[in-house]
Formats: C-alpha cells, structure tokens, sequence
C-alpha cells in the first residue's frame, strides 16, 4: 500500500487507463509479476501481457475486476486513485461502503443505489 501511495502523489492516476495504472503498479512493486498477477487473480497469463502491451485496448470488466480483487482493492478504489491511499486520511464509512459494493451482485448494486438516491431524496431539507 505504501508504494501505491507514493505512486499517487508521482504519478496522479485520476487520468490514465487502466492498463497503465495497472503497469504502474506492477512496475513499483518489486514482488508484483505479471504471471503472478494472473494467478492471483485467476486470469491467462497473456490476457494481462495483451493488456499490458496495448494488444487489448480495454480489459473486460470482469477481467478487471479480478485483477483488482487479487490487488485487494476493488475496480471503484483503483480507478478513482483510493487505491494506496494513506488508511489515516480515508472517510471509514466510505470505505466499507467500497468494500460492501465489491460483494454485491449487480442487481443488488441497482437496488442499493435506489435506496441511497432514495434516502437522499427523502432528506428534510430544513435539517441541511
């Protein structure tokens, strides 16, 4: 997590891809390794190098999704720059949220963004 951190205040990931975040990371974590990666995340192999090499211009969501979960982040932290973020400037509530979102299904997810814009909407306006 500490290499990822020093990569965000270097490297801002708010606009890269990514495959480059994702090189990055690689790239800055001396016992991260493309195949190893791949295990991790139960991927082919060539499927992170064809990403990687830009053979692949967008991994699928699944696929990306994986690779989060074997970098113990989800698809949400990553791309958002959470990911590596220093644990004392992180909002807890917002980081179960995270972490709740990453084991939901995606009819589930709908359902819980109708709650949440529902509980928004529902907020007495005197009380803000």
């Amino acid at each position: 997590m500490e290499i990822a951190h020093r990569l965000e205040d270097n490297f801002p990931m708010s606009d890269r891809t990514f495959a480059q975040r994702l090189q990055r990371v690689i790239d800055n974590d001396p016992d991260l390794t493309v195949a190893g990666l791949a295990v991790k995340a139960g991927l082919d192999n060539s499927a992170l190098r064809s990403l990687l090499s830009g053979r692949a211009k967008n991994p699928r969501l699944d696929t990306a999704m994986k690779v989060c979960a074997a970098l113990g982040t989800t698809l949400e932290d990553f791309m958002s720059g959470a990911y590596g973020q220093d644990p004392k400037d992180a909002d807890p509530e917002a980081e179960r949220i995270r972490a709740l979102l990453s084991q939901l299904s995606p009819d589930e997810r709908r359902r819980l963004l109708s709650y949440g814009e529902g509980l928004r909407d529902a907020r007495d306006p005197s009380s803000e």
